[in-house]
């Protein structure tokens, strides 16, 4: 779709070697634990419970900060597939705690402000799901970019985020079937408070709904209804005396709608963490 587009993927050797001199500048930093950035390879770490002259284990370690992946990073377009001319940062890879499996699966996407995890080797475009609110989508690179303010077809595959606000109807209408908003702000955006039927809800915390369209059920997730699960998280700080005031918050949204569902725990839990809106709301 974009065959114009310039090499954005950096070398194996260039990520390997700057991820070398992370870690020993980390090292030379004086850092109580070194980070040791592992590309295209599994890290081998000896298990201490393991009796000596025993083989060790080639299981990462788990989310302790011992270990980052060094993924590269590909650039987004605009939605009429040109290059975006005021992005901001744009780095060429990222260092995350991704399972190591997932080397040669998945890359970062970015504008410059937002950062999505998605397969590696699709597109990304800066797209609208609603007037006014802005976001990415990762998709297959074999397919159109997903037009603004037109709605995903059940199934397609992508990977959808939104930001709004709490401001703006459209904003309300998203958190509202999971989260407690007042009244008066319930009945000007038209939304029941509840979520569509079908429509699998968790709240992990207080700021975080954990959203799943089970094969065939048409929610508020975009790609839902189609012939593979969608799931997805709905981002919402819980500001007082904001949120009880109806003032306006930041909010974010991700759909990963995938044929390898496997993939979509790892891609929703780093939006979770690296799009948490920080927002400027009055109370």
């Amino acid at each position: 779709m974009h065959n114009d587009r310039p090499a954005r993927r950096p070398t194996r050797t260039t990520v390997a070697t700057l991820a070398t001199l992370v870690v020993v500048g980390m090292a030379l930093g004086g850092c109580g634990k070194s980070l040791s950035a592992i590309v295209g390879s599994t890290s081998t770490t000896q298990n201490p419970d393991v009796v000596a002259g025993a083989s060790p284990s080639t299981t990462p370690p788990g989310p302790s900060g011992e270990v980052a992946v060094a993924f590269p990073v590909a650039a987004c377009t605009s939605g009429f597939g040109v290059p975006l001319t005021n992005q901001g940062w744009k780095p060429s890879v990222l260092l995350a705690p991704i399972p190591t499996a997932l080397v040669g699966k998945v890359e970062f996407y970015t504008d410059g402000t937002h950062t999505l995890l998605g397969p590696e080797g699709w597109n990304c475009s800066t797209w609208s799901a609603a007037l006014g609110a802005t976001g990415l989508a990762v998709y297959p690179s074999n397919l159109p970019a997903p037009a603004a303010n037109t709605p995903v077809q059940a199934g397609d595959e992508g990977i959808y985020a939104d930001f709004d606000t709490t401001g703006r109807s459209a904003g309300v209408t998203t958190v509202c079937p999971y989260f407690t908003i007042p009244g008066w702000q319930k009945q000007e955006a038209g939304c029941t408070g509840s979520p569509p039927a079908g429509e699998q809800t968790a709240m992990p915390t207080p700021d975080v709904a954990s959203i799943t369209d089970p094969s065939g059920v048409t929610g508020t997730l975009e790609g839902s209804g189609g012939p593979h699960a969608v799931t997805g998280v709905v981002i919402f700080p819980q500001l007082v005396p904001a949120v009880t005031n109806g003032s306006a918050v930041a909010i974010a949204e991700e759909s990963c709608s995938l044929v390898e569902t496997s993939l979509c725990p790892t891609v929703i839990s780093d939006f979770e963490v690296r799009e948490f809106p920080v927002p400027a709301a009055r109370g």
